[in-house]
């Protein structure tokens, strides 16, 4: 009785327990439609279209001042007094300081009234010899005693107006070197006067640019302390010599400096063109990516999905990169989300 009932009883459990091998076996088996490719990803896009656009050249450079005049005195003596103060605009020629002139003022008036009195004894004495009163010999010593004195009156105005010490150049006054009441030689400098009502860009360039760069090239110019202004110029001397240290050219732009915002050795980042505007299809440089040695790709969009691009690249600006091959006008390209893309994802496109 007791074995039946026990028969009995297991065959009543196998139902139930095919029952929770089938069920275990549904959970085990993958749902379809549940590839990575199919989980849409949320993405931007632009449409490209042909922009003009021109190669340009983006280097840094240094602020000059287009004059930088260090003066020095032509005679030595004690600085008397400075005419201009540091700061101040003076003009080409202007008296800037003087010298004192206690002994070469008195030299020249005196060299001066020497020539007056042998220019007037000539002159009787050429009375004189017209009515043949002298010889010729001692008409002629008497214009040589005057030509002699004129000379030594000229050398010593020309001595004493070195004690005026003059600007060569228009601009501003940026240092005295030499106190008043302080003792100077000739050839030691005495001040600083800078032009910077226009300033010189002085650029190093690559020689592998130098067929580009003409004068009067364009050149637009960034400083760190005008962030967001631009100020534009254009390319005045072109080095005939390439440095053979870091093979590169000098060259030298002309910048417009109103207000004189640009100072001397400033670090400018500028901007050269280098070839004419043309049309070009332009990307993002960050959307462009390299997967191989040699290859580069984008995404762009098609039936809702990523389609995966080889493209050939052309030149820079702006953060920019010209397609030359690989893009049409008109295709839309994906702009974010590119490291989590592979050829023919879903996509979610944002507005």
């Amino acid at each position: 009785m007791t074995s039946n009932m026990t028969i009995v009883t297991i065959l009543l459990a196998l139902p139930a327990a095919a029952l929770l091998f089938i069920s275990c076996g549904k959970t085990a088996t993958p749902q379809a439609g549940t590839d990575s490719n199919d989980r849409r990803l949320n993405v931007k896009v632009e449409t490209v279209q042909p922009t003009t656009f021109s190669e340009t050249l983006q280097i840094a450079g240094v602020v000059k001042a287009y004059d930088d005049v260090m003066i020095s005195s032509e005679e030595g003596g004690v600085i008397k007094k400075w005419m201009v103060e540091k700061g101040q605009r003076v003009k080409k020629g202007e008296v800037i300081a003087a010298l004192k002139d206690d002994v070469l003022r008195p030299s020249y008036l005196a060299a001066e009234a020497q020539y007056k009195l042998t220019e007037m004894s000539f002159l009787k004495q050429e009375k004189v010899f017209a009515d043949q009163g002298i010889s010729e010999l001692q008409v002629k010593s008497a214009e040589y005693s005057r030509d002699a004195a004129r000379a030594q009156a000229e050398l010593a105005k020309a001595r004493w107006e070195r004690t005026f010490i003059k600007s060569p150049v228009e601009g501003i006054l940026d240092d005295h070197l030499v106190d008043a009441g302080e003792m100077t030689i000739p050839g030691i400098a005495l001040a600083r006067v800078v032009a910077i009502d226009r300033v010189r860009i002085q650029i190093n360039v690559p020689e592998r640019y130098l067929g580009s760069l003409t004068r009067g090239t364009p050149v637009t110019l960034f400083v760190i302390a005008y962030p967001g202004e631009q100020f534009s110029g254009r390319i005045a001397f072109v080095g005939s010599t390439v440095s053979p240290d870091n093979r590169t050219v000098m060259v030298e732009c002309v910048i417009a400096n109103p207000g004189g915002k640009l100072k001397p050795d400033m670090i400018a980042k500028s901007t050269i063109v280098q070839s004419v505007p043309r049309k070009a299809l332009m990307v993002a440089e960050e959307i462009v990516q390299q997967v191989d040695e040699g290859k580069t790709i984008i995404y762009i969009v098609e039936n809702g999905r990523a389609v995966q691009r080889a493209v050939s690249l052309g030149a820079r600006a702006d953060g920019k990169i010209e397609i030359l091959s690989g893009l049409n006008a008109g295709e839309k390209v994906i702009v974010t989300g590119q490291d989590q893309l592979v050829d023919g994802q879903a996509l979610s496109i944002a507005n």
